[in-house]
């Protein structure tokens, strides 16, 4: 366990966010790199490796739901100093982590046929797809129980372990998936389905590997089975704190899924440009991501601690990093796009769609940077509904106008592109206000600088 409440705030942020962006950095690595071995196969292949990609926002929806409410919940008992609390919200969770595995795997297992043919632009993409999700979808329901121990871990301070069990699962996966995709070295030849099945070997790994890391002596939160049975009140109190997060990953995932069928007249080529542009963006931004947990975990520590001042700075710092980390990525997207996309793909249309793509959508780097920036510190606070409502009205103002454009006879993916940056400037100002407002509230009186300056 880290105390976070004494020392200086910059410090324990670069800290905590230093340690996740190792990992994210390796992530980054490996999703490129993946996307790299599969784009050997074909705009078909890319595309329904975008397809079952989308499905990761469903699980990233659910998973969030339990992480921010545990690593929050977490964070706060360790900021009063209540042991015991905190050893038995870790093991509520998982508990909650287990029964959503099951469940999760169960239903979309069921599924994952009819989705792969209701969004394919083509049968042989649908085939892709199918294959890709046998896999996938079993490594999806392990991230549950992998994001509470994961968010636990957060909430107390300690990056490390979660940290290394990423990085060893990204190196594996790296190691496994051309090995797998193309039957080197003896392996079977599987095609996109050893892509899916290197991820599920590779997560089956990482949540073993911290899994024993609990059940040290030394460890501080321990693993104890007798307390994961269902406890209602309990389970509210993370869940309302993550469900508006869940909610708003949830909108997210609809909203992929939206474009994923807007540009579905377009083929299979714009649908894989899209695959390539959007997982560039996701890189750049998963230092940004790595932050905002980094604030969340430092946030709930000084508002358990009532030490208002702390939780102000951490808002700063979190803001000043952030934007250290996605201005030079938004650089590269406008300078060398074209660079960037055929290091995935040659074919020209699938580099003229992604150059497209990354020009228009890496102007919102700066103002998501700024969303996540608040949405940490909303959910040290425990309140994560602010954040659901500015990216409801991001997304609505993004769909609605796009939806009604798409039947227009002159209609180009650009126009959907113009329409999420604007969109996303409004969802920054509506969190600025909602943070503003929140720390007033909380915390007394005092305007934070940061936010101030920024508004």
């Amino acid at each position: 366990m880290k105390d976070l409440t004494q020392g200086p705030v910059a410090r324990h942020l670069l800290g905590l966010a230093g340690f996740m962006m190792i990992g994210m950095i390796v992530q980054i690595l490996y999703s490129l790199i993946d996307l790299y071995w599969v784009g050997r196969l074909g705009a078909s292949a890319q595309a329904a490796v975008t397809l079952g990609g989308n499905m990761m926002m469903l699980t990233m929806a659910l998973s969030q739901m339990l992480g921010a409410g545990t690593g929050a919940l977490v964070a706060q008992a360790v900021g009063r100093k209540d042991h015991e609390e905190a050893h038995y919200l870790f093991n509520q969770a998982m508990g909650m982590g287990l029964s959503v595995m099951v469940g999760f795997g169960i239903v979309v297992g069921l599924v994952q046929g009819a989705y792969s043919r209701a969004f394919s632009a083509d049968a042989e993409t649908a085939g892709y797809t199918l294959a890709y999700l046998r896999w996938f979808v079993p490594s999806m329901a392990l991230q549950f129980p992998l994001m509470a121990m994961g968010a636990a871990l957060r909430g107390t301070g300690n990056m490390k372990p979660g940290t290394f069990a990423q990085i060893g699962s990204v190196l594996l996966n790296i190691a496994l998936a051309p090995l797998l995709i193309f039957g080197w070295l003896g392996c079977p030849r599987l095609g996109v389905e050893g892509a899916g099945l290197a991820t599920l070997l590779a997560v089956a790994a990482a949540t073993v590997g911290l899994w024993l890391y609990f059940l040290r002596p030394a460890t501080y939160l321990r693993v104890r089975p007798r307390q994961w049975a269902a406890h209602a009140a309990t389970w509210w109190r993370i869940i309302k704190i993550g469900l508006p997060s869940a909610v708003e990953f949830a909108l997210m995932g609809c909203y992929l899924l939206f474009i994923t069928v807007v540009l579905r007249p377009f083929g299979a080529a714009e649908q894989a440009a899209f695959g390539i542009g959007q997982r560039l963006l996701q890189a750049g931004m998963m230092p940004v991501m790595s932050i905002s947990f980094a604030a969340s975990a430092l946030a709930g520590q000084n508002y358990g601690a009532r030490l208002g001042h702390r939780v102000r700075e951490t808002f700063a710092g979190a803001l000043k990093l952030g934007l250290c980390c996605t201005v030079p990525m938004c650089i590269l997207a406008q300078l060398i796009p074209g660079e960037l996309i055929r290091g995935f793909s040659s074919e020209p249309a699938v580099v003229s769609g992604g150059v497209e793509f990354l020009r228009v959508l890496s102007l919102n780097l700066i103002a998501v940077t700024v969303a996540f920036s608040c949405f940490g510190v909303l959910s040290g606070l425990g309140n994560t509904l602010p954040t659901l409502i500015s990216s409801a009205t991001r997304i609505a103002l993004t769909v609605g106008p796009a939806w009604l454009l798409s039947y227009h006879a002159g209609f180009r993916p650009l126009w959907l592109w113009l329409l999420s940056v604007a969109a996303t400037v409004v969802q920054m100002s509506m969190n600025l206000w909602f943070l503003r407002r929140e720390l007033h509230k909380r915390l007394g009186p005092a305007v934070p600088a940061a936010v101030g300056a920024v508004s």
